[in-house]
């Protein structure tokens, strides 16, 4: 559980890292936006940060369910193979 949380985390954190990184400039990308428009088009960005910012929400909801789902460890039954 622990790792699949670390691995949802991750994840959570790529998915704000796309979207930022598509929704803004950073001070040593000045241009970087009128690129994207340029070559991609304003309502496929707009998509793309809609998509990426829900991404993220959904992996926030994700791991909220895992972490309030968490039995205490004495309790948990995990099947042997």
């Amino acid at each position: 559980r622990v790792h699949l949380l670390q691995r949802l985390r991750d994840l959570r954190d790529w998915a704000h890292f796309i979207h930022d990184s598509i929704t803004m400039d950073q001070p040593y990308e000045t241009g970087k936006q009128d690129l994207l428009v340029a070559y991609l088009g304003d309502e496929f960005l707009r998509g793309f940060a809609v998509d990426s910012a829900s991404l993220a929400r959904r992996i926030d909801v994700m791991i909220e369910k895992i972490e309030a789902s968490a039995a205490p460890a004495g309790k948990i039954s995990v099947p042997s193979r």
